[in-house]
């Protein structure tokens, strides 16, 4: 009997997931609460995720770049972005969020169909953008813990809580349904080939901040909470990130004399 390979993307830092509000130094508890008990073992992995990047996938990007031109690169991505859009539309209804649940079916359908397989993104010229989700943003946005901070081998951020949402996320993608062992191993590694393509100006900001440990894990963090509150900035997460404290009534009525 043949056995199926789980299309995983093995992105080693592809969920830093910078797009949040990152702080350079950020506090040790982060936004779970539960600290960071196992960073003995997680900065490790971190050090060797990020060194796997630098000297495996960031020269094979670079070969990438070499070989093929800008639009391929582009198709290419616009693909992998396009098989994780069931994931994530999924776990917008799962939340009770239907509105970006329909926006993202719909994004995937149109480009399934009119952007011939997700080729050409043209979900993004009819006003439906990419999203970003996770089956632990659900468990979240139903008042689940983040507990403890993980840092996973060739994966990267995530959590206690993220754990279960790969398991999710491998039945949920489009590959694993390939009938050809030999077509989920292809898809595999040019997934890996991607990751390291789209991520690696994100892997250089980790890699030039002060503490990039602190820097990944906040960012993370505040990246995941930024998806459970809805697309919203939490304004303790802005003067966190500009490393500024709260402010208290004495410097609000300060700033309102004359």
């Amino acid at each position: 009997m043949k056995l199926r390979r789980p299309s995983i993307v093995l992105g080693l830092v592809g969920l830093f997931c910078l797009s949040g509000c990152a702080t350079m130094q950020g506090p040790a508890s982060g936004s779970s609460g539960q600290g960071d008990p196992f960073e003995p073992v997680n900065k490790p992995i971190f050090h060797a995720n990020l060194w796997l990047f630098r000297n495996v996938l960031s020269p094979v990007n670079q070969g990438y770049e070499a070989v093929t031109p800008k639009f391929f690169r582009t198709g290419v991505s616009n693909v992998f972005a396009n098989a994780d859009m069931p994931y994530i539309f999924l776990n917008d209804f799962l939340q009770g969020r239907v509105q970006p649940g329909m926006e993202g079916l719909s994004r995937f359908l149109v480009n399934s169909i009119f952007g011939l397989g997700g080729i050409f993104d043209v979900a993004n010229k009819l006003d439906l953008p990419k999203q970003d989700n996770s089956f632990g943003v659900t468990l979240g946005v139903w008042g689940v813990p983040q507990g403890p901070y993980l840092v996973l081998p060739f994966y990267g951020p995530s959590s206690l809580r993220n754990l279960p949402g790969m398991a999710l996320a491998i039945f949920v993608s489009p590959p694993y349904y390939f009938p050809a062992s030999n077509a989920q191993w292809a898809w595999t590694g040019m997934s890996v080939i991607n990751t390291g393509h789209v991520d690696a100006p994100q892997a250089r900001m980790v890699e030039d901040a002060v503490n990039p440990y602190v820097f990944a894990r906040n960012a993370w963090e505040q990246h995941e909470q930024f998806l459970i509150d809805g697309g919203k900035v939490n304004k303790e997460q802005l003067l966190q990130g500009l490393d500024l404290p709260p402010p208290t009534a004495a410097t609000g009525s300060a700033a309102a004399a004359p």
